[in-house]
């Protein structure tokens, strides 16, 4: 991934920020420089590159605050989880242990995601599944720093709705039907228990309106239940296709709109699978799965349900001759000013077709990607004024 020059600057430029800049902002901002620089060393971006986004994304960044204590053990990592003043204490924490672990960071991961009375792999659901991709990314870089900051995220963003949702007890029995992601979508669209939630109009940061109402939290824990993961490799399959369906096929014809939230989930599935690889068991597997189609669900549901209609994507007509997916990447690494989440979507896509079983030049995935290249003006679904909107149902 990338040449090894731009992976010395990339390295260079992961450290500076780790130590300067804080992973989460006082307005609840993420830190996006890392997630930047690993999108850009995927596509083999230049040092160059790499140091402008660097320049361009520490604009307004906060440095870390000190905590108002250490965390030095399990209870204290315990005793602090959601709390984003102990972000500092929690990363220190996490690279001395990084230290007594000799630098093994998958080991690191695994001894604090899945051990202690609230393991840390829950909290890789927190802010979208943020911390689920960091990890992802630091797997697949062999990076020491990422994985640290991964699990200082799972700690600070974790979402105490999200770990009592994911180890309800009506989990553990066999649903009465299991069925495949895009036929629950489908239900999820019209249940009457949802309806009503997002007041103040489309955006995941409103996602509490849901734990909040008792019948729509039994409603998501329902559709959850539902998903069939009997087979892994089918359900990561099906997860990936109806990701980028939610991305690129929920607005009306003739209408080209892309929501900023839907916009995360390709990613989030590309971090999905390569997790699966990485944890052994399958019950953890289980949880991994269930989480992100959790999180996949929230998302629908916040961004007000829009129709799903395949034909969006299906109708799209790639250009003749030469490789799609190199003529994208080739045009976006000579743009100095691309939107980075735009490019992380592609680069998922891109990901996501290549462990599709079917031929990505003229996949699913092509096309998407295409009409996202085509299409894209700007990001929907943030709730700003005269955005354009998705095919919502009245």
């Amino acid at each position: 991934m990338g040449q090894h020059e731009s992976r010395a600057v990339f390295d260079s430029l992961l450290a500076k920020t780790h130590v300067e800049h804080a992973l989460l902002q006082p307005d609840g901002r993420h830190n996006d420089i890392p997630m930047a620089l690993v999108t850009l060393l995927s596509i083999d971006g230049s040092p160059i590159q790499l140091q402008a986004v660097y320049e361009s994304e520490k604009t307004g960044l906060g440095s870390w605050r000190p905590s108002p204590e250490s965390i030095t053990d399990e209870a204290g990592k315990t005793q602090f989880l959601g709390d984003v003043r102990f972000q500092r204490a929690y990363m220190t924490y996490f690279s001395m242990e990084n230290g007594r672990f000799m630098g093994n960071s998958k080991a690191l991961a695994m001894s604090h995601l899945l051990t202690g009375p609230k393991p840390l792999i829950y909290g890789l659901f927190g802010g979208l599944g943020i911390p689920m991709v960091f990890l992802g990314d630091g797997i697949e870089l062999q990076s020491a720093i990422l994985v640290v900051e991964s699990l200082t995220l799972t700690a600070v963003d974790w979402t105490s709705q999200i770990h009592d949702l994911l180890t309800h007890p009506q989990l553990a029995r066999l649903a009465d039907e299991l069925l495949p992601p895009e036929e629950i979508i489908g239900r999820v669209s019209y249940d009457g228990r949802l309806s009503g939630l997002m007041k103040s109009g489309p955006g995941y940061h409103e996602v509490s309106n849901i734990f909040l109402n008792q019948s729509a939290r039994a409603a998501v824990l329902d559709y959850v239940h539902k998903l069939d993961c009997r087979d892994i490799a089918v359900v990561l399959q099906q997860l990936s296709d109806l990701s980028v369906l939610m991305l690129c096929a929920t607005h009306k014809a003739g209408m080209p709109a892309f929501d900023f939230y839907l916009g995360h989930l390709p990613a989030l599935v590309t971090s999905l699978r390569v997790l699966v690889e990485t944890f052994l068991e399958e019950g953890h597997k289980m949880i991994l799965v269930r989480g992100v189609w959790l999180l996949m669900v929230l998302a629908y549901i916040t961004q007000l349900r829009p129709v799903v209609n395949r034909a969006l994507v299906d109708s799209v007509e790639l250009p003749e001759g030469g490789n799609v997916w190199l003529t994208m990447m080739s045009e976006f690494r000579e743009e100095r000013d691309s939107d980075l989440w735009l490019l992380r979507a592609l680069r998922s896509l891109w990901e996501l077709g290549k462990a599709s079983s079917s031929d990505m030049g003229d996949s699913l995935y092509g096309k998407a990607a295409w009409k996202l290249v085509s299409e894209w003006q700007r990001w929907t679904g943030l709730g700003g004024e005269k955005e354009e909107t998705l095919n919502i149902r009245l």
